[in-house]
């Protein structure tokens, strides 16, 4: 899915062939050109490495980073349910406690590819391919950032920078699926309002992109409002211009930008709920629960040194420095778009990445225009400036041939050794290279297998919701609850957290669902209250949980 390299020149309309002004003009000449012309070879560049690193950074030295969130249980089942029984759910199937309650399981082409991935090759294979996607996209940043003209090391300095912001989000979910639509639709938005490529690919890009985006996760609308920006800006261009001929320019892109926004909203009633995913939707954004904005990722990140807040930073210093030295060649709605993509991040942290994906192109378009290696003009140069001369020509020199490194061989057969490695159960030679899984650090595993082994109903067990969609997954059967925030009314979620958190009265809950058993975090408040009361019996631990019993409350 990263962007080609040597994408032919595009004959453009007469609405899109020309710039605002004349230095953008010889920028996207310059782009075109570096995009066409270079001569490719196929040894590996820097962006290759950045690839084997991430891919090995999250199967290798973090085998278990990617399915940090216990919700990748309920999209596998979800999947799996789908494959098995040939529909779409309509009505809950994970749950015990809601069961038969009308849900829209917007993300059920994630699903159905995550339960395919895992029927091949387990969890191996679903980690391979989620590992691939993250890395494909740094990848596609970087080759981005190179050919607007930055150069090699500060290129992989800012998206370095950028996958460690959106490491927070490096989990085995449909969301890195959503990485990929804000970076493509922000990216060819640009491309066809610099005139880099016309109406007609723009929505051959554009369109099937929507499509799947819609079925793969509910923040599709995301794009409808990155091209919204691009129509008012412009609009707000057409009359506010002093160039008459760039005015009337934007005037002519007025017309295929708002039929792109007609026919992407269109297409997003390809799916198997029509009209009624965007009202599910709608609702769960209209009625946001109090649970749901006290949650951790939906709160402002807090800058006092926090490795994410950080990097956020530094991509903000970034943005400043371009915007000081080049503003003049950055479009407006790409500034707008950043814009509101930093507001949406600094109004919650899962939004970080988002914005990472975003201003990490705007920060190659603005630095690229910017003279890193000055010459000297000097009659008799010292010894100091002819050193500086030779470091200035190996560095372009280097730039040049990293450039022409483009055809990314490796990372292409790195990528086939995982698929073939994890379709081999992660064993190469005899040699395990692959054991990605859920980590026992922090998910129940003695516990969990104390429950399957004594026939414990989930049903009956109180459990922890962010480890309900893998409980759901392992056990095989319906759970009292899990992490599905959109799904849950809020009385129900004031019920889980009033016993959560071990609130007067927390007993009625147990009483009023059939509750018997309690899995928990061992150092939460529910497990420490239930540890001092004789009536619950504690029958099992490992280092994330404790299981209590009460067979006063057996039904």
């Amino acid at each position: 899915m990263t962007d080609s390299t040597n994408e032919p020149k595009a004959e453009l309309n007469q609405q899109s062939n020309s710039q605002p002004d004349s230095q953008a003009n010889t920028a996207d000449s310059d782009w075109q050109s570096e995009s066409t012309g270079a001569q490719k070879s196929p040894l590996p560049d820097a962006g290759d490495m950045l690839f084997i690193f991430l891919a090995s950074l999250t199967l290798f030295m973090l085998p278990n980073f990617l399915f940090g969130d216990g919700s990748t249980g309920w999209h596998i089942v979800t999947g799996m349910h789908i494959l098995d029984t040939g529909s779409i759910p309509h009505s809950d199937i994970l749950t015990s406690s809601h069961a038969d309650r009308p849900w829209v399981a917007y993300q059920w082409l994630t699903d159905v590819f995550m339960a395919l991935l895992v029927k091949a090759g387990g969890l191996n294979l679903l980690a391979v391919a989620c590992s691939v996607t993250i890395s494909a996209l740094f990848l596609a940043v970087y080759d981005r950032m190179r050919r607007d003209g930055v150069p090699v090391f500060p290129s992989l300095f800012f998206v370095v920078v950028g996958s460690l912001l959106s490491a927070m989000h490096f989990l085995a979910r449909p969301h890195l699926l959503n990485f990929w639509g804000v970076y493509i639709f922000s990216t060819k938005l640009e491309d066809f309002y610099r005139g880099r490529i016309d109406f007609k690919r723009l929505c051959v890009w554009l369109i099937p992109t929507m499509i799947l985006w819609t079925n793969m996760h509910p923040a599709f609308a995301l794009g409808i409002g990155i091209a919204g920006v691009y129509l008012l800006s412009a609009l707000f261009e057409s009359f506010f211009n002093s160039d008459s001929q760039a005015a009337h320019q934007n005037f002519q892109r007025l017309k295929p930008l708002f039929l792109l926004i007609v026919a992407l909203a269109a297409v997003t009633l390809l799916n198997p709920y029509g009209i009624e995913l965007h009202q599910y939707i709608y609702a769960y954004l209209k009625t946001k629960t109090a649970v749901v904005s006290q949650t951790d990722e939906f709160q402002s990140p807090a800058f006092h040194g926090d490795l994410h807040s950080i990097c956020l930073e530094i991509l903000l210093a970034g943005l400043l420095i371009g915007l000081f030295r080049a503003a003049k060649n950055i479009s407006l709605p790409r500034f707008l778009t950043v814009i509101l993509f930093a507001h949406m991040a600094l109004q919650a942290k899962r939004n970080m990445p988002l914005f990472a994906i975003v201003s990490l192109p705007a920060i190659g378009e603005l630095l690229g225009h910017i003279k890193y290696f000055g010459s000297f003009q000097t009659a008799n140069p010292n010894a100091l400036q002819k050193v500086i001369t030779r470091v200035r020509k190996s560095f372009n020199d280097f730039e040049a041939q990293e450039l022409q490194c483009k055809m990314h061989v490796v990372p292409i057969l790195f990528s086939l050794f995982l698929v073939v490695a994890a379709l081999m159960g992660g064993s190469v030679a005899g040699n395990q290279i692959l054991n990605s899984g859920f980590n026992p650090k922090d998910k129940p595993m003695k516990t969990l297998d104390y429950v399957i082994k004594n026939n414990l109903d989930p049903a009956n067990g109180f459990n922890y919701d962010n480890w309900g969609g893998y409980l759901r997954y392992k056990t095989g059967k319906r759970v009292f609850m899990d992490d599905r925030a959109d799904f849950f009314p809020e009385p129900f979620y004031l019920e889980y957290a009033s016993v959560s958190r071990a609130l007067p009265g927390y007993e009625k809950v147990f009483e009023k669902y059939h509750l018997y058993w309690v899995i928990m975090p061992s150092n939460s408040l529910l497990a420490g209250e239930l540890a001092k009361n004789p009536d619950w019996k504690l029958v099992e631990e490992d280092k994330a949980s404790k299981l209590f019993v009460n067979d006063k409350l057996k039904p």
